[in-house]
């Protein structure tokens, strides 16, 4: 007869996924709040995080107001908690934690403090956490794209400056990555000097910094560095499925072939005049027409997500 024993799992840890974009205006907000909000409606705990940190504004499409606020996470003296800046947003299984006030000196806050942050968010009593991310490539969005591992999402919409914001983004993304990765000058120096990874690797082979041993080393890891990036791709306002796949095609084919990353389509969503209507009455489009092609177009992706 054999004992049975008791296993011990480790605690849950709440899965993040970073909603970014290569330049401002491509709907990434509108896109995080209503896959947050089709996720809780399944049952999934969701935890919506405002990580604008200089113009957030979540709150006004969930309509919600918050009396707390991101700030006071990153004032905490000492152990840091997020208990006190969690809010109920109306909608069951979905929570907020409201950006910050702009104010300049929680407007870029250190690198420890957002691991810190990401670190806490973790441990929150959450299935999800989803976060919304500053427009454009500065390092704060860069380093919680990456602090989020391989869940990043990138929302773009079918121009071609659109598809350019976002090939530059996640160039940014990579060379942020492989920069603290060596926090090496040398290696900095050569970054400064190339618009592509492929080049990049050309100039370590070339240079005079490293020797042919190390430099070799430096090309494998690099390389490890860029195939471990799989960011998901949305493509908004799309006129259709075909101008979505196009769209999406493009940014694929010179993101792997420049810099080596491998991302996949998610998902796409319809232009569609309703969305201004939507963010304008501070009511989810999932909600106020769930039946709507572009409502449909979140269903699909969260099932694509594994939110059954």
């Amino acid at each position: 007869m054999h004992l049975i024993e008791e296993k011990i799992y480790p605690a849950r840890s709440a899965e993040i996924l970073a909603v970014g974009g290569g330049k401002g205006g491509v709907g990434k907000t509108c896109f995080a709040v209503n896959l947050a909000v089709e996720i809780a409606s399944r049952g999934w705990k969701t935890i919506v995080l405002d990580a604008d940190l200089s113009c957030s504004n979540v709150e006004a499409v969930l309509g919600v107001q918050c009396s707390t606020r991101l700030d006071e996470f990153f004032f905490q003296k000492g152990r840091k908690n997020l208990d006190a800046i969690i809010h109920d947003t109306g909608y069951e299984n979905l929570r907020i934690i409201p950006g910050t006030s702009g104010l300049l000196d929680v407007a870029n806050p250190r690198y420890q403090l957002k691991v810190a942050l990401i670190r806490e968010l973790r441990k929150l009593d959450a299935d999800l956490v989803i976060l919304d991310l500053d427009a454009g490539a500065h390092f704060n969005t860069l380093d919680f794209f990456l602090l989020a591992a391989d869940s990043g999402v990138l929302v773009i919409t079918p121009e071609r400056t659109s598809i350019d914001n976002a090939f530059k983004f996640l160039r940014a993304a990579l060379f942020r990555r492989i920069t603290r990765f060596y926090n090496s000058p040398e290696v900095g120096l050569l970054l400064k000097r190339c618009q592509s990874l492929s080049e990049f690797i050309e100039s370590v082979r070339n240079s005079n910094y490293l020797e042919d041993e190390i430099g070799e080393q430096v090309v494998v890891e690099m390389t490890a560095l860029a195939r471990s990036m799989r960011p998901r791709i949305v493509v908004n306002k799309a006129s259709n499925v075909y101008e979505a796949k196009i769209a999406a095609n493009i940014l694929c084919k010179y993101v792997k072939q420049y810099l080596k990353i491998e991302p996949e389509l998610l998902g796409h969503l319809y232009f569609d005049q309703y969305v201004t209507k939507a963010v304008n009455s501070s009511t989810p489009f999932v909600v106020g027409d769930p039946k709507r092609k572009i409502s449909t177009c979140i269903v699909d992706m969260a099932n694509r997500l594994g939110y059954f």
